[in-house]
């Protein structure tokens, strides 16, 4: 069952919306829309050491999403 998540951009504030299943995939849906603005090709999805917050670094950003 599909939910909107909402992702974060921790250096301005904005924050990104996403119709996905889970956490995961909406932030792969996140670092896909980046990567057609420019590639990044060191951009990879990366979680904090509890696991609680999952985050990708793009072009010096960082996004994040609580991973529940």
């Amino acid at each position: 069952m599909n939910k909107i998540y909402r992702i974060r951009c921790l250096e301005d504030d904005k924050t990104f919306s996403f119709n996905a299943e889970t956490p995961y995939e909406a932030l792969s849906k996140m670092m896909y829309t980046l990567n057609l603005k420019g590639f990044d090709k060191n951009c990879k999805i990366n979680k904090t050491t509890s696991g609680r917050i999952l985050y990708i670094e793009h072009k010096n950003k960082t996004y994040a999403i609580v991973n529940k």
